[in-house]
């Protein structure tokens, strides 16, 4: 039996995932002149496409395509990566190194990866409120 391609399947290619990361942080991912990006999409069954200097701050446009456990789990390293929480950080470079290095297996892309990943959601209304 013949395995298709995930680009076949049009859920694949429906709601694609956009964010904006900033351009240190892209070439940190991507490696220089993205270097990187084409291990990064076989190894996680994903089309990335990166707009840089798309605003007038330098952010980074990341528009990324595929199954929605590789947009999630890609989602999700990224925000590791830029955490202020330094678990986090060393988490998400983690996951960058497996992605560079290898496919991603079922066990990989399950979500959350981490128990952390309650931070990912936005704030209650009570939090809200503190801050004011």
């Amino acid at each position: 039996m013949e395995i298709k391609p995930w680009w076949v399947f049009p859920e694949n290619l429906n709601f694609p995932l956009e964010f904006y990361i900033e351009e240190e942080q892209e070439e940190f991912i991507f490696g220089r002149l993205d270097a990187n990006l084409h291990h990064i999409e076989m190894h996680s069954q994903t089309f990335i496409q990166l707009k840089m200097g798309f605003t007038t701050t330098g952010l980074t446009r990341i528009l990324v395509v595929g199954p929605l456990e590789g947009r999630q789990w890609l989602f999700h390293m990224i925000w590791s990566i830029g955490s202020w929480d330094s678990y986090n950080q060393a988490r998400g470079q983690e996951m960058l190194q497996r992605v560079r290095s290898q496919p991603l297996t079922t066990h990989d892309l399950a979500f959350p990866p981490t128990s952390s990943s309650s931070e990912l959601s936005l704030p209650h209304k009570e939090s809200e409120d503190c801050l004011s």
